[in-house]
C-alpha cells in the first residue's frame, strides 16, 4: 500500500493533490474493525484499530473509478480507461490519499463507539500498511478525566448582608429629585457649586495650542461627579461674560502622553448660567414619580424595600463565587493539556485585546491608528503567567457542568427571553427577537446559555450547603 500518511503531531490532515480532484469516499465498510482502548493516564487514551484490508480495497476502486472518468489520456475514450491503465499512472497517489481518508474516518469511528470524549484532535502514533493485510493504526487522544465530587453537603459559607441605611435611602431619593429638576438661567451673580455653565475654552501647554483640546458652547455642571476639582475651583465665581484662565497639572502617569507631568492652561469664556431647582419632596413628589408611590412614606419603605433586596441578590451572588471555588478546591481534577493551553492562549488574547482597546480610549478619534489584536500562539510568558489560573477556571467549569447534569438543570427558551428583555430594558427598549437571533449566529446565546445554567446550578447548590445570612456594616 506504499508509503504511511503525512503524520501532524495536533492531529493528521488529509492530503491534497495538484493532479486530481479526489472525493471524498463514502463506501459502506462491511467488515468488523478491531478496537482496543488503553488507558495512559487520566487524561490520555491510546486507541488502536486494525482496519480490513477489503475495507481499504472498496475505496480504492471506488476512486479508481472516479479517476477514470476524470482524466483523459491518448488512445482511450473518456470514461473507457482500463483500471490497470489507471492504477498504473495514478496507482500510487490513489492509495496514499484512500489510506489517510480511511484511517481518518475510522479512527473517528472508534472514538464515537467507544465514547471517548475527546477534547482535542486525535494524533497519529503510528501505521503499519502493507499490501493485501489489514491496516494497524494506533494513535493518543486526550479526553475529559473520569471524576467522582467529594460531598458538600457540610460547607458553611456566610451571605454578608449589607445594611442599608437612612443615608443610603436618602441618596436614592435625591437622585428622584435631580430627575424632576428644572433648569432656569441665572444673571447678576457668579456662578456656583451645582450650576450648569455653557463655555468656550482652549488650551494650550509650553504656549503650544493643542488644537484637539478646544471646544466652543460646552456644557458641564460645576462640581459633578467625575469633573476636574482644579477645574471647578477655576470656574466658580465666573461673571456671564469673563474669560480667565485656569491652569491645570496633570499626573507623570496620564493617560495622555502629550500632556502628562505638564501643566495646561485653559482659557475660559462663561457664556451662560443655569440654576437647578429641585422639586419638594411630598406626596404629589411621590405620586408624579415613574414608580407611582402614594405617599412619601410609601416611596421610602418601597426604596429600602429595593435596596435591601438589590443587597441580597450581590450577597448570594457572592456567595456563588465562594461556592464555586470552595468546590474547586476539594476537587482538584486533571485537566488535559490541550485544553490548557486553549484557555491560556484565549485569557492571553483578551488581555492583550483589553490593552489595545485602553490604548485607543487615550487617543482622540481621528488619530487613525489600528490597534487590533493579531492572533498569537502560546508564550512561555503566558504559560508563565496564566497557567494556575487556566486550570483553576477549567476545574471549575468542569465541575459546574458536571454537577448542573446531575442536578438536571436546563435554561428554557422562556428563561432566555426573560433575560433577553431585561437587557433590553437596561439600554431603554429595541426589538428582543432580533437581538437574539443576532446573538445566536455570533454565539453570544449559547454563552448567555451556559452562563444561566452554570448560575442556576450554583443557586441549587447553596440550597444543599450550610448558608447562613449575616448582616454586615458597610464596609
Amino acid at each position: 500500500m506504499g508509503s504511511e500518511p503525512p503524520v501532524n503531531q495536533g492531529g493528521f490532515f488529509m492530503r491534497s493533490t495538484p493532479l486530481l480532484r479526489f472525493k471524498n469516499i463514502h463506501t459502506q465498510m462491511t467488515a468488523t474493525m478491531k478496537i482496543e482502548i488503553e488507558d495512559v493516564d487520566s487524561c490520555n487514551k491510546k486507541i488502536t484499530l486494525d482496519i480490513p484490508y477489503q475495507d481499504y480495497r472498496k475505496k480504492v476502486d471506488a476512486q479508481y473509478a472516479i479517476v477514470g472518468q476524470q482524466i483523459n489520456i491518448p488512445g482511450f475514450r473518456k470514461g473507457k480507461v482500463p483500471k490497470s491503465v489507471i492504477e498504473n499512472r495514478f496507482g500510487p497517489e490513489v492509495k496514499r490519499d484512500v489510506l489517510t481518508q480511511i484511517i481518518s474516518e475510522s479512527i473517528t469511528r472508534a472514538i464515537e463507539e467507544k465514547g471517548i470524549k475527546a477534547v482535542t484532535p486525535p494524533s497519529l502514533l503510528k501505521v503499519e500498511a502493507e499490501e493485501g493485510t489489514d491496516i494497524k493504526v494506533s494513535a493518543s487522544v486526550e479526553v475529559i478525566p473520569d471524576f467522582t465530587i467529594n460531598d458538600y453537603s457540610r460547607i458553611e459559607l456566610y451571605a454578608k448582608i449589607n445594611k442599608v441605611t437612612e443615608k443610603e435611602v436618602d441618596e436614592v431619593i435625591a437622585e428622584y429629585r435631580l430627575r424632576g429638576a428644572k433648569n432656569f438661567p441665572v444673571t447678576g451673580r457668579p456662578t456656583q457649586d451645582k450650576d450648569i455653565i455653557k463655555i468656550d475654552f482652549k488650551a494650550e501647554v509650553d504656549g503650544q495650542a493643542l488644537t484637539d483640546m478646544e471646544s466652543n458652547d460646552f456644557t458641564l455642571q460645576v462640581g459633578a461627579q467625575g469633573s476636574l476639582a482644579a477645574f471647578n475651583e477655576g470656574v466658580l465665581g465666573m461673571q456671564i461674560g469673563e474669560e480667565r484662565d485656569i491652569p491645570i497639572d496633570y499626573a507623570a502617569d496620564y493617560g495622555n502622553k502629550a500632556i502628562a507631568g505638564k501643566t495646561v492652561s485653559y482659557h475660559v469664556t462663561l457664556k451662560e448660567i443655569q440654576a437647578q431647582e429641585l422639586p419638594e419632596v411630598n406626596d404629589e413628589f411621590a405620586q408624579n414619580l415613574k414608580e407611582k408611590y402614594k405617599t412619601v412614606d410609601e416611596m421610602k419603605q418601597k426604596t429600602r424595600q429595593d435596596l435591601e433586596d438589590y443587597e441580597k441578590k450581590q450577597a448570594r451572588k457572592a456567595a456563588r463565587k465562594q461556592l464555586a471555588e470552595k468546590i474547586t478546591e476539594m476537587n482538584p481534577i486533571h485537566i488535559p493539556e490541550g485544553l490548557v493551553r486553549e484557555q491560556i492562549g484565549f485569557m492571553a488574547k483578551e488581555v492583550k485585546k483589553k490593552q489595545a482597546q485602553a490604548h485607543d480610549h487615550k487617543h482622540t478619534e481621528d488619530c487613525g491608528h489600528d490597534h487590533g489584536v493579531e492572533e498569537t500562539s502560546v508564550s512561555l510568558e503566558d504559560e508563565k503567567t496564566y497557567r494556575t489560573s487556566a486550570i483553576k477556571i477549567l476545574q471549575e467549569e468542569l465541575l459546574i457542568s458536571q454537577l448542573a447534569d446531575d442536578f438536571k438543570i436546563e435554561v428554557s427558551e422562556e428563561e432566555l427571553d426573560q433575560e433577553i428583555n431585561g437587557f433590553m430594558a437596561l439600554l431603554g427598549g429595541g426589538n428582543p427577537q432580533k437581538i437574539k437571533q443576532e446573538w445566536r449566529k455570533n454565539g453570544s446565546l449559547d454563552r448567555l446559555r451556559s452562563r444561566m445554567r452554570r448560575e442556576k446550578t450554583l443557586d441549587q447548590l447553596l440550597g444543599k450547603i450550610q448558608l447562613k445570612e449575616e448582616m454586615i456594616d458597610r464596609q
